[in-house]
């Protein structure tokens, strides 16, 4: 290699390329000032298979540079691609074969001062991150859907016709119409009909307020939106996977240059909502505990049908908790009914019944026991004897019949029979108000468990009130998030100090991984800790990733980087459970990594990798001494 001396010339043909497009040029500067320009003829291999990682990322600046994969494949670096930074996160000796095809400009970046650039500059982070969700995409394995409700295309949900309005059309016009028709949003077209933008109530008030438009002002100049558009034949699966990538409310369906129809998130939320569940329906028509319980057991065939019919894995974890929840809710039920044959009466008082942990969060897997309370209303009857009997004898029987079903009691005594988690409403928030004024490393273990409630049967009123005491309570004494952060640092990414894997071994599983314990489980802390400190109520993970965002916690890099390894860990451990539960094997969360192919032990590697990039940066957040 010919070390040659750097020029202006660098910094711009960065500035534009795919990699840098977001990257300020003061950060381009500072990434080109630790670096050194390199020529490299055409020929020369830059690393190749089994060669030792040389703490060196490359970034093409020009020329041509091929990477011949393990898998056959070739890929063409572009301009501005970074090269080896998949052995930058994980340390790993190099798999392919990089050979200049031409001759080629590239910055050689020591691995140390990529950290501190990451560190100190965060465009420079957040390209990274891009970058890392970008290759978990890639490394991930075929989702494509062939069958089910999010097989169809997308022309058999689609509101169509989509009402237009042309580029000239007034801003005052434009409400107007949106407000006649009860709309949301409008498709701008030409005198062809040719699709020139789209127009939303959003747009409209941003322009009216932040830009200062003027009533009269023309819609094409100051509120039309660039969309995104799709073909008719595309599936749902992959319209879905468009808006959640983009971020897209609403996707304009094209046939050429004319627009046809329009999908927003909410049309394919409804068609898996509609969809009929035979299993589901079963539950609810269930007359006895020993019934359902046959029922429970089928769970794997829901588990298969979610993995199939739905593209991401949190989608379809979500959609076999809500099968989970439909079973739980018949037990609250024939708890409900056995108290009242047994001659002990209906509640005497509202309540709202709790679950906690992944069932609150509705990401419950195979194998999923009982983390659930109960809100009993405040009443000057709530401390009679007569209310606390029946609310004790109605928490045991539910217990036991959630047991029987399926869902061992916890461990950990957390379950509604417990008094600890038996309480009227006023309890509850002076309990809630007492951890955090007075933390405890005790307190916080608690939290990170109790703050994912979300109601399972009852008067969802009271959850709401209790969610609103809980979040106020931390806005004013936010010191027990740090400690919940503390708590989360107790558990570990399985990635090492050389990023290898880690793993634990016993006699009777060899050496295997906890995928919840070392990796969806600190995700899920760390989403939860961030989002109530953002005065965030929502519980699923991936809604409060994505909330996070929204309220400028988290950029969408980054984000996506934590959403892509979260989705490779649960399908990971999906598919671990359906196959243990098919072939009759106890069900449990550990990965034995010699197990995985190659390319996923290298996926798993890298999911580990955004894992410990999470939890690094709360415990960032939150080490100063201010909390």
């Amino acid at each position: 290699m010919i070390n040659e001396s750097k020029t202006i010339t660098t910094e711009q043909q960065l500035a534009g390329t795919r990699s840098f497009r977001e990257v300020s040029a003061e950060s381009i500067d500072a990434l080109v000032e630790k670096s050194s320009l390199q020529t490299i003829p055409g020929g020369a291999t830059l690393f190749k298979p089994g060669e030792k990682y040389k703490n060196l990322v490359y970034v093409l600046v020009e020329g041509s540079i091929i990477m011949h994969r393990p898998t056959g494949r070739q890929d063409t670096v572009l301009a501005g691609d970074f090269i080896g930074l998949a052995n930058y996160l994980d340390h790993q000796d190099y798999t392919t074969k990089t050979v200049a095809t031409t001759e080629s400009q590239i910055l050689v970046i020591p691995a140390e001062a990529l950290q501190q650039l990451e560190q100190s500059n965060p465009d420079i982070f957040n390209a990274l991150n891009r970058i890392i969700a970008e290759k978990l995409r890639e490394r991930s394995p075929d989702r494509t859907i062939s069958s089910g409700a999010l097989a169809q295309p997308v022309t058999r949900v689609m509101k169509s016709p989509v009402v237009t309005c042309g580029p000239d059309t007034t801003i005052h016009q434009a409400l107007t119409l949106m407000q006649q028709r009860k709309l949301g949003s409008l498709v701008v077209t030409d005198e062809k009909n040719h699709l020139k933008g789209l127009l939303t109530f959003a747009g409209l008030a941003e322009a009216s307020i932040e830009k200062g438009a003027k009533a009269d002002d023309s819609v094409m100049d100051v509120a039309c939106e660039i969309p995104r558009v799709i073909d008719p034949d595309t599936a749902l699966w992959e319209a879905e996977e468009i808006h959640k990538r983009y971020t897209a409310k609403y996707l304009i369906v094209v046939d050429g240059m004319t627009p046809i129809g329009m999908i927003s998130e909410t049309d394919i939320l409804r068609t898996l909502i509609s969809r009929p569940s035979t299993l589901t329906n079963r539950f609810r028509e269930t007359d006895s505990i020993q019934e359902l319980a046959g029922l429970t057991a089928r769970l794997i065939d829901a588990a298969i049908d979610a993995q199939e019919t739905n593209h991401r894995p949190s989608d379809a974890v979500r959609l076999l908790s809500e099968t989970h929840l439909v079973a739980q809710r018949r037990a609250v039920e024939l708890a409900l009914r056995w108290m009242e044959t047994k001659g002990y009466g209906g509640p005497p008082l509202d309540y709202a019944i709790l679950n906690m942990g992944s069932c609150g969060r509705k990401e419950m897997l195979l194998n999923s026991d009982q983390d659930n309370g109960i809100i009993i209303a405040d009443s000057p009857q709530s401390d009679t004897p007569e209310v606390q009997e029946w609310f004790e004898r109605f928490c045991k029987r539910l217990n036991k019949n959630l047991d029987r079903i399926g869902y061992p009691l916890c461990p950990g005594d957390i379950m509604a029979r417990n008094p600890m988690y038996r309480k009227t409403l006023k309890q509850w928030k002076k309990q809630v108000s007492h951890i955090n004024r007075r933390p405890t490393a005790k307190a916080a273990r608690w939290a990170n468990v109790v703050f994912d409630f979300d109601t399972l049967y009852g008067n969802d009123l009271l959850t709401t009130e209790l969610w609103h005491h809980v979040l106020a309570e931390l806005k004013e004494y936010p010191r027990l998030l740090k400690m919940m952060a503390d708590d989360d640092s107790e558990g570990k990414p399985a990635i090492g100090f050389f990023n290898q894997l880690i793993t634990t071994t016993s006699n009777d599983q060899g050496e295997w991984i906890d995928i919840k314990r070392n990796g969806l489980r600190i995700i899920a802390n760390a989403a939860r800790i961030m989002a109530l400190g953002s005065g965030i109520a929502a519980q699923n993970t991936s809604s409060r990733l994505n909330a996070l965002v929204r309220v400028g916690r988290l950029s969408q890099d980054f984000k996506d980087s934590v959403q892509e390894a979260y989705e490779e860990l649960l399908d990971l451990l999906l598919t671990h459970q359906i196959s243990q539960a098919k072939s009759g094997r106890e069900l449990n969360k550990l990965i034995d990594p010699d197990k995985l192919s190659r390319q996923s032990r290298s996926t798993l590697r890298m999911a580990m990798r955004a894992v410990k990039r999470f939890q690094d940066k709360l415990k960032d957040e939150y080490a100063s001494d201010i909390f």
